[in-house]
């Protein structure tokens, strides 16, 4: 531990100081040792090794970890790294559900336009034809038209009206 130098500590502050010099240092269950150094103008300095000949030796009873306190503080970081991977997991299926969601607005969409232009390709009048079986050109009669029509628009409006 490196020198500290320290004003007017008496009492309760000394204590104070070796308490938290006890914690910085490794806790192993042994006692360890500091130094006080009292300078020419009464300045107290505290160090792990002796910076002068009247410096004092302290020893410092450091105690060992508490298993119960290591216990809970592990309990606490098991459930703060499951909570973590819960949140990950959920995170990653709602982010997959979206992609699936977009994916079925973009079909959806995909499904409406061709509706659209079916009907509309009905509506505009004019001679209409198919290809026949054979892969030749057939119109469409009036009543065929009307009969498209009436599927189109019923397709479209299956469609696009969700």
């Amino acid at each position: 531990m490196p020198a500290r130098r320290c004003r007017g500590i008496r009492g309760l502050q000394l204590i104070i100081l070796v308490a938290v010099a006890a914690l910085i240092r490794p806790m192993d269950g042994r006692a360890d040792d500091m130094y006080k150094t009292v300078d020419a103008e009464g300045h107290i300095t505290y160090s792990d090794r002796p910076l002068s000949p009247a410096s004092q030796r302290i020893s410092v009873d450091v105690a060992g970890p508490n298993p119960t306190e290591a216990a809970r503080l592990n309990r606490e970081q098991s459930a703060r790294v499951a909570a973590d991977a819960e949140r990950r997991q959920r995170e990653q299926q709602e982010a997959t559900e979206q992609k699936e969601k977009a994916a079925q607005d973009a079909a959806q969409q995909q499904r409406c336009a061709a509706a659209r232009q079916r009907y509309a390709y009905f509506t505009n009048g004019g001679r209409l034809m198919h290809t026949d079986a054979d892969g030749n050109r057939a119109y469409y009669s009036d009543q065929e038209i009307e009969e498209q029509r009436t599927l189109s628009k019923a397709a479209m409006d299956s469609a696009c009206n969700r």
